[in-house]
C-alpha cells in the first residue's frame, strides 16, 4: 500500500510516512509486510538485471581488448 498524500511506500508497521509525514492508514500498515514481499522480489528482478548488463559489458570490453591486441601484435 502507498502513503496516500505522496505514494511512498511505507516499511511495515509504520504508522507515518517517512517521505512526506502523513498519517497512514491502519490498513496500510497491514498490508506493508505483503507490500514488502512485493518489492523483495521486485529488487531480486532488478538485481538479475543489473548482474546479466555488468557481465556482458565484461565479455564485450575482453573481447574489445583482445581484437586490440590482435591488431597491434599482427
Amino acid at each position: 500500500m502507498r502513503c496516500e498524500k505522496c505514494g511512498f511506500i511505507p516499511n511495515p508497521g509504520d504508522q507515518v510516512c517517512i517521505n512526506c509525514g502523513a498519517k497512514l492508514s491502519i490498513i496500510a500498515s497491514s498490508l506493508a509486510p505483503e507490500v514488502s514481499k512485493i518489492q523483495v522480489e521486485e529488487e531480486k528482478k532488478d538485481y538479475k538485471k543489473l548482474i546479466i548488463g555488468v557481465s556482458g559489458g565484461i565479455i564485450v570490453l575482453i573481447i574489445v581488448v583482445f581484437l586490440i591486441i590482435k591488431f597491434i601484435i599482427l
